[in-house]
């Protein structure tokens, strides 16, 4: 059994850790709004946005990409936290190890709108394996939460736990699934991440089989 006084100071730094959480991702969805290429005055005047979007895809997509898949990661994130009473120093640095995969994957997204490095391979397999580790991460802290529920509400039932862990697997999985298409080139490797739903798909069945 824990003291009380152990169990005040993981509720707190639960609290502060969701907190640091929340603000680390709405700061990177920020920065990453601000790698979108803008057109110019022209563009905008002559009606060319069209032709705007199709030569500037392979910034645009990247971009894109990182805004929908951390939106995902935050809400999942959140939903995660929701399901939490307190933290301890373990699930801390699990937590914590994400957040450096989130700046992983950031970094990657950038060198992906650098004129240098745009369309190269090896930046591509970068925003693939970084994005999967920002999902194992997650699932990890989850998996080590849940179990003998040393850090989960009481309300949660062993099914709801057990179909949190298998959804879990859907962004990780999607991005492993690019990860070889990077080296067949770009429309490739952006038309593999159209998968995601596919593989959601996959696991919602495997969730009702398992219930």
């Amino acid at each position: 059994m824990k003291s009380k006084g152990k169990l005040e100071i993981q509720k707190n730094q639960y609290s502060r850790l969701a907190t640091l959480i929340d603000c680390i991702y709405a700061l990177v969805l920020v920065i990453i709004v601000t790698q979108l290429p803008l057109p110019s005055e022209e563009q905008w005047a002559g009606g060319t946005l069209i032709e705007f979007i199709t030569s500037q895809g392979n910034d645009l997509f990247p971009v894109i990409i990182a805004l929908v898949l951390l939106t995902t990661y935050w809400i999942q994130n959140n939903s995660l936290f929701g399901n939490l009473v307190r933290t301890d120093n373990i699930h801390t640095s699990l937590s914590l190890l994400q957040i450096f995969f989130v700046f992983s994957y950031l970094y990657a997204v950038s060198l992906a709108t650098e004129e240098n490095f745009e369309g190269q391979s090896g930046v591509m397999a970068l925003q693939s394996i970084t994005a999967a580790l920002i999902g194992l991460a997650g699932s990890m802290s989850w998996f080590y939460a849940q179990q003998n529920r040393r850090l989960l509400s009481n309300e949660l039932s062993q099914p709801e736990i057990r179909e949190m862990q298998i959804s879990l697997l859907g962004e990780p999985i999607t991005a492993l699934i690019t990860l070889p298409c990077a080296f067949l080139g770009g429309i490739a490797w952006e038309l593999s991440w159209f998968s995601y739903p596919l593989v959601v798909r996959l696991l919602q069945r495997l969730i009702k089989a398992k219930t």
